[in-house]
């Protein structure tokens, strides 16, 4: 990659590589705008036959960084392996029971540890089952209003306005009669007084819902200062699951989705499961041996794994 300020950039180059850009790619002009940096209406009059009346240098260079850009990512994908999406180990398989018997209008709650595949497993499920909502808390959502617009968004409500208590009656007058589940992810960032909101929906319609977050969700409601005030929701949980770690199915069915077969790295990975980070760290550990290997031309090793772990748990794999 080249600093365009430290050598010539030709405006005519960059103009008819952005033409034939956008032609290849069907994009509109406000698509290629917030890539490259510059308003719509600037960027079409640089890619015309008249031209920009303004610093037409300036945007040339520009242009030549989204198109240094595209080539670095490009070059990423060759070395990069693919991904596998959604595999079925046997915390997923639990998280999916639980799910489904949550539908039947109970409460239920999965607490785990971080890295353990619970949301793409409630996507999964959500792809694959009709009625099934997920709305992801955050701290700015334990409040109820933010919470209720977040679920009314799931709901395919995102503009939904008015007092709480007309949301609820919204949010409860879409759910009604559905057999539907409403999946609250991250709920350790829900309030007290979002957490009864949500059990007075349940009390109301019989709606199914998943409380699913990480190990202190199941805390506060077992105990501590709050048990008393959780006392209502707890008494109707009908199936729970804490899991603080991968099993060594989950570790042997990762190594499945990523078609391992060699012994010494399934056991690295196996070992690596259980460390901070869960699944995603024996994921994200994969995918940058799997790249190392592939710069060295020769097929992954459980060294390219173990060094790569090694480079990785330096620092704390994202929760």
């Amino acid at each position: 990659m080249n600093d365009p300020q430290n050598q010539p950039i030709d405006i005519e180059d960059q103009r008819a590589w952005l033409i034939d850009h956008k032609a290849a790619t069907g994009m509109s002009w406000t698509e290629i705008a917030k890539r490259v940096g510059r308003s719509s209406g600037t960027l079409s009059q640089f890619g015309s036959s008249k031209g920009y009346n303004g610093d037409e240098q300036a945007i040339a260079e520009q242009v030549y960084r989204y198109q240094q850009q595209l080539f670095s990512q490009s070059a990423f994908r060759v070395t990069a392996p693919d991904i596998p999406g959604f595999f079925a180990g046997p915390t997923a398989n639990e998280i999916t029971t639980i799910l489904s018997y949550g539908q039947r209008g109970r409460v239920v709650v999965v607490a785990t540890g971080a890295g353990m595949g619970k949301t793409m497993t409630i996507d999964h499920y959500r792809a694959s089952i009709a009625n099934v909502w997920k709305a992801t808390m955050r701290p700015s959502s334990s409040g109820v209003m933010n919470m209720q617009l977040a679920m009314l968004a799931a709901l395919g409500k995102p503009d939904a306005v008015g007092a709480p208590n007309k949301l609820s009656s919204m949010i409860m007058d879409k759910v009604r009669g559905t057999g539907g589940l409403m999946v609250f992810d991250e709920a350790q960032h829900l309030s007290e007084k979002s957490i009864e909101e949500i059990r007075s929906w349940h009390d109301e319609t019989g709606i199914g819902i998943a409380l699913v977050g990480n190990i202190s969700v199941l805390s506060r409601l077992e105990g501590g200062s709050r048990k008393a005030a959780f006392a209502q929701l707890y008494s109707r949980i009908g199936m729970r699951m804490v899991r603080a770690l991968p099993l060594q199915g989950d570790a042997d069915a990762l190594c499945d989705a990523w078609n391992i077969g060699d012994a010494g790295i399934v056991l690295a990975i196996r070992e690596i499961c259980q460390k901070p980070g869960g699944l995603r760290g024996a994921t994200m550990t994969l995918e940058l041996a799997h790249m190392i290997a592939a710069s060295e031309q020769v097929p992954v090793n459980a060294g390219h794994v173990r060094d790569c772990w090694a480079q990785l748990s330096t620092r704390q794999i994202a929760a």
